[in-house]
């Protein structure tokens, strides 16, 4: 009797007299192979072509980060005075301010009031040249020797701040209150009499007297309060004058 087995696979005895099957199994052992080769091949190629010495793998050297910051145009950043709307020194026609030197200051209109005294600073440009004034003066009273009495005049609020152009002779005036020393209790106020004004410019350090006594010019004997807790004097900006 012929028997007939499946096509491909092979058969055998195991000795004992019984036949035996063995299964065919394909093999994917040799593709792996042929990959192992592959890579090998190549890993040997650029070893030969990289020359001696050099290393399997690797990477490409980056370019120079300088070579980008060197081929860059850096801006050329322009000197102090060369840039628009500059000028080297003051632009032309510019006011300078004026200075305690260049200015002639007097007593102008006194007023009584209900309880105080209103007088005004007369500030005028007695130098060649225009200059400009902004601000509140300094006013205080003062005794004979010069020394202040009391507190400094206190700067009226609300006052709008300006900017004064002076010509030569022009001028610009500052109104001063000051409350009577009477209208206080002596052991709050300490009266001393005052015979001077002290009048210091915007922005200036150097003083000018104003005479207070009987004169022509003065508004006659002025009393002030010692005590700087009691304030006296108020001040308001200069502005330009008629």
């Amino acid at each position: 009797m012929v028997t007939q087995h499946p096509q491909g696979t092979p058969i055998s005895a195991d000795g004992t007299g019984n036949t035996v099957r063995h299964r065919r199994f394909r093999s994917s052992a040799v593709p792996g192979a042929v990959a192992a080769v592959a890579v090998l091949a190549v890993s040997v190629l650029t070893a030969c072509s990289g020359g001696e010495g050099a290393s399997v793998g690797t990477a490409a050297p980056t370019a120079d980060p300088t070579s980008a910051v060197s081929s860059t145009s850096v801006p050329e950043v322009p000197a102090p005075g060369d840039g628009p709307g500059t000028d080297d020194g003051a632009a032309d026609g510019a006011e300078t301010r004026c200075s305690t030197e260049d200015l002639d200051i007097t007593l102008g209109q006194v007023q009584g009031a209900a309880g105080s005294m209103l007088l005004d600073v007369v500030v005028a440009n007695s130098s060649a040249d225009n200059c400009t004034l902004s601000g509140f003066p300094g006013i205080a009273l003062v005794d004979a020797n010069g020394t202040p009495i009391g507190a400094p005049a206190q700067r009226e609020e609300g006052s709008t701040v300006g900017v004064v152009d002076l010509a030569p002779e022009d001028t610009a005036v500052a109104a001063v209150k000051i409350s009577r020393a009477e209208n206080y209790d002596d052991a709050s106020c300490a009266p001393a009499a005052a015979a001077g004004l002290q009048v210091i410019v915007p922005d200036e350090t150097a003083t000018t007297v104003l005479d207070l006594g009987g004169g022509a010019e003065g508004p006659g004997p002025v009393t002030g309060c010692s005590d700087d807790s009691v304030e006296l004097l108020s001040v308001q900006p200069l502005t330009a004058g008629a």
